[in-house]
């Protein structure tokens, strides 16, 4: 049998096709323009390769091995990798304090001095996870952070206890220092009243700060996500 159309079913036929063949096109040229930029952004940010990382959890909380399970495979690659040798510590370093980042590894407080930079570094982790080892830790103990470009050694110059709510211990600096931070005390149940404080200069550094200028950071959330 054969079809016939009239005049203006045809015309809107092929104006149907025309439209469906221009939003393929429009389509497949999106994608192959967004994938290069996607990777190329990507191998822009180089990481620490995790593979074979187990932690140290004999100290840690049930809740802090839990939570490390479920998210331990989220986001991206650490920055870098935090090693006290001494206290059998190890732990990747990422961006932030989110609370999914804390249960993973640890922070880099926002704000403070990038990895590399001159100033005040500073490095969050939980208490009852990776960072209760920090209980043991003494003064001249050796930190090293490893990056994607080398190695930075610190030794460890003073250890303090202050208020949740104070924040000098993140004032910048003039010289290369790094601070740890975690809630105390180690095994206290519920929001933690102080926090435990390690600082640490680069080793054979004289680490005189800069007490005269102050930075005003937000760690109210930072604390939260500690607790």
């Amino acid at each position: 049998m054969q079809l016939k159309f009239s005049s203006p079913r045809l015309s809107w036929l092929l104006l149907v096709w025309a439209v469906a063949l221009c939003l393929s096109f429009v389509a497949h040229t999106a994608i192959a323009t967004t994938e290069p930029v996607a990777a190329s952004e990507a191998t822009q940010i180089p990481g620490i390769d995790l593979e074979g990382y187990v932690p140290d959890q004999r100290d840690w909380s049930d809740k802090a091995k839990a939570n490390y399970e479920k998210k331990k495979n989220g986001g991206g690659l650490p920055l870098a990798m935090l090693t006290i040798e001494r206290l059998n510590l190890k732990a990747p370093v990422y961006m932030g304090t989110s609370r999914a980042t804390l249960d993973r590894g640890l922070g880099m407080i926002e704000g403070t001095a990038h990895l590399g930079e001159v100033g005040n570094i500073g490095i969050s982790g939980h208490r009852d996870g990776f960072f209760r080892p920090l209980k043991d830790i003494k003064l001249g103990d050796l930190i090293e952070i490893q990056t994607p470009v080398g190695v930075q050694s610190f030794k460890v110059s003073d250890i303090t206890i202050v208020d949740a709510l104070e924040i000098s211990v993140l004032d910048p600096t003039d010289t290369t220092v790094l601070t740890l931070i975690t809630c105390h005390p180690f095994y206290y149940e519920g929001y933690a009243p102080d926090r435990y404080i390690v600082r640490a200069i680069p080793v054979g550094s004289g680490g005189r700060e800069n007490d005269s200028v102050s930075i005003k950071v937000a760690i109210n959330q930072t604390h939260t996500e500690l607790k």
